[in-house]
Formats: structure tokens, C-alpha cells, sequence
């Protein structure tokens, strides 16, 4: 099977346990492994994947547990970086009765990531690479790393997965600033998941159908537009496909997104991406819809994955 590399955020998520409490309010946390790069590459390994994450975290307890979770999620973590110097970065997180969450990060290591702290020629010999960090473009030198690991791999003609995932309160209204951010990975991207948040941004208007007119403009790339409840819209070569998905019982949206992307490439990784009809990618949407919605019946991102099993039978 191919090896699929997620590059970005390991972090740790204290989810408060009130439902409908705010962060000002809420007294009782508890901890879980996060990060969307990571959460994909866990779930690539729930079904079976190759699955490597890039990152890093403290040298603390926390970045130990979270190294902990991925091996035993089955993700290669010899890229995983344990920095000495900075503590793990930690995000505190509230949900709404719909599931829906809001955030506030405490930024450490994740941002550190340095390009001499990796192994390049280890980098190359993967298939499929995934960009997908929510704090990965917005400093240095994260920032500066992850642009010159996607135009070192897409020189090596390398599979490019990105996920813009658009944080609010992470940029701050800056979204000039982080659409100019994304625009090289989205040109380099073959395959792109986006929010209709995000799609809105890049196509700088509020009128939905005009964003999807925006989005028909790219040749040779699979675009999806995720809408939770709603399923995702599928866009490649300018034809617009709307892939359904299930009803489920959602308690928790956090991984949602992730899990959708690491179910795609799970099943990219089985085939020759140079020759995926429209029915297989139809197919591949309808799979990955159903993850990301068996995600939401429970609370956290890694330990909500379902099986392949489970998925596959939803």
C-alpha cells in the first residue's frame, strides 16, 4: 500500500464536558489527542493505511502521551520531533448541542518545526502527502517549513492533499493574509477539501453559487466541499456532483473534517491516482461521508474514528 504523510500540529484538546458551556464558563475539562494533520494520519491507520505524521511536540508529558496515541493508532511516528526547549501545544475546546466547537490555542512546539529537524530524503519516499495544519501558515518557522516541504515534493512529482482548515479566532479576521498563505498549496494540491466557509473566502464573495462558479475554474484537481448534515459537494473538470450523506446522532464535530480527508486518502492509497473515474471518486466521497459523520456520534477526534468495518456499514 502507499505511504501517506500527514505534516502538521500534534496537539492536546481540553474538551470541556458541559454541553452548552462556554469556555468562560465551563469548570471541567478533559484531555484528548488532537491536531488535523494527526487526526488524519490516525485515521489512514484505523483503516488499515500506511499512515507516517510530521510534526512536533514538547519533550513533556503531554507530547509523550500524544506520541503514545499515534503509535498505538498505528501511525509511524519516526518523524515526530520532541522538542526539549517548548512545551506541547494545548487547545481548549467547547461544544454547542449541535456539536460544533470553539477554540483557544496556547501555542508551543507545533510551531517550532524547523526544515534541518527533518529527515528529507526519508520525506521522499512517500506517495501521498498531506498538508492539512490549522496553525501551520500562520508563523515562522512552521510557516517557512511547510512551503518549502510542498515545493520540494511537488517537484518530486508527489501526490498533494490540502485542507485549508480556516480557523477564526486563530487568524484573527486576517483572511487576506491567509488566503495569500493557502494559494500555493491550492494550486499545487490534487486533491482539496474545504469547508463552504473556506470555499466563500477563496472565491472572495458571499454568493455561494459564485464561489462554485470559482471553484469549475481548476483543471486536474478533485475539490470537496464538505457541509456536514448536508454531505459534500464534488468538483473536478467543472462538473459539480452532490454526494449525500447519513443521519446520525451528533454529539461532537471536532475530527469530523479530518476523519472525511484520512478515509479519501485511505482509499487513494489503493489505487493508481493517475486514473480514478468519476463513479470511484463518487464512491470515495460517499465512504469518507460516512466516516466524518460516524465521527460526530462521539466526543474527541481519534478515539471517535470508527473501523473500516463500521464505516463501510453505515
Amino acid at each position: 500500500m502507499k505511504k501517506i504523510l500527514c505534516i502538521g500540529e500534534l496537539l492536546i484538546d481540553f474538551f470541556t464536558t458541559e454541553i452548552q458551556q462556554s469556555l468562560i464558563e465551563a469548570t471541567t475539562f478533559e484531555k484528548q489527542a488532537g491536531g488535523a494533520p494527526a487526526n488524519v494520519a490516525a485515521a489512514i491507520a484505523k483503516f488499515g493505511g500506511n499512515a507516517f505524521f510530521c510534526g512536533k511536540v514538547g519533550d513533556d508529558a503531554f507530547g509523550h502521551f500524544l506520541q503514545q496515541t499515534l503509535q498505538n493508532a498505528g501511525v509511524c511516528t519516526e518523524q515526530l520531533i520532541l522538542d526539549p526547549s517548548a512545551p506541547t501545544t494545548l487547545a481548549f475546546v467547547s461544544r454547542e448541542m449541535d456539536g460544533e466547537r470553539d477554540f483557544i490555542f496556547n501555542r508551543g512546539a507545533d510551531e517550532l518545526l524547523r526544515i534541518e529537524d527533518l529527515y528529507l530524503q526519508k520525506l521522499m519516499d512517500m506517495d501521498i502527502i498531506h498538508f492539512g495544519s490549522a496553525t501551520a501558515l500562520l508563523s515562522d518557522p512552521f510557516s517557512k517549513t511547510y512551503e518549502q516541504l510542498m515545493q520540494t515534493l511537488i517537484m518530486q512529482n508527489h501526490f498533494i492533499s490540502f485542507d485549508p482548515n480556516y480557523r477564526t479566532n486563530l487568524w484573527k479576521g486576517d483572511t487576506e493574509r491567509f488566503i495569500e498563505k493557502c494559494a500555493p498549496f491550492i494550486d499545487a494540491a490534487h486533491f482539496i477539501k474545504m469547508s463552504s466557509e473556506e470555499l466563500l473566502l477563496f472565491a472572495r464573495t458571499e454568493n455561494f453559487k459564485e464561489a462554485l462558479n470559482w471553484a469549475t475554474q481548476f483543471e486536474d484537481k478533485a475539490i470537496a466541499i464538505t457541509q456536514g448534515a448536508e454531505g459534500t459537494i464534488y468538483i473536478q473538470n467543472g462538473v459539480i456532483t452532490v454526494v449525500p450523506s447519513i443521519s446520525v446522532n451528533a454529539i461532537d464535530a471536532t475530527g469530523a473534517g479530518d476523519a472525511f480527508v484520512g478515509a479519501v486518502l485511505y482509499e487513494l492509497a489503493l489505487r493508481d491516482t493517475t486514473e480514478i473515474s468519476q463513479a470511484e471518486w463518487v464512491s470515495i466521497i460517499e465512504f469518507a461521508n460516512r466516516v466524518g459523520a460516524k465521527v460526530c456520534e462521539k466526543v474527541g477526534a481519534i478515539e471517535a474514528l470508527p473501523t473500516l468495518t463500521e464505516a463501510k456499514m453505515a
